[in-house]
């Protein structure tokens, strides 16, 4: 029998699945109406500048550590590049 015996029965029964559906396509089960609607929080001006502030002192933090690993890491070649010579 094996698996071409399984794979006959379940083809059968899938399409016997189809026969038996009453929905033609996804407007007939969720309907045209039903459109989802997203609610967002309003931000206040006094928001919207404390995260202007916050996300520039974030930003100038990420570039003075940049910076700093960048010169860190120049040293350090610097000094090996002296030691080994």
């Amino acid at each position: 029998m094996g698996f071409g015996f399984h794979a006959k029965i379940a083809d059968k029964f899938n399409r016997s699945l189809l026969k038996k559906r009453e929905h033609e396509s996804k407007d007939d089960v969720y309907g045209k109406d039903s459109v989802t609607q997203l609610h967002f929080k309003k931000a206040t001006k006094r928001d919207l500048l404390r995260i202007r502030k916050q996300m520039f002192s974030q930003r100038e933090k990420e570039i003075r550590r940049t910076w700093w690993a960048v010169l860190l890491t120049i040293i350090a070649f610097l000094v090996l590049y002296l030691l080994l010579r």
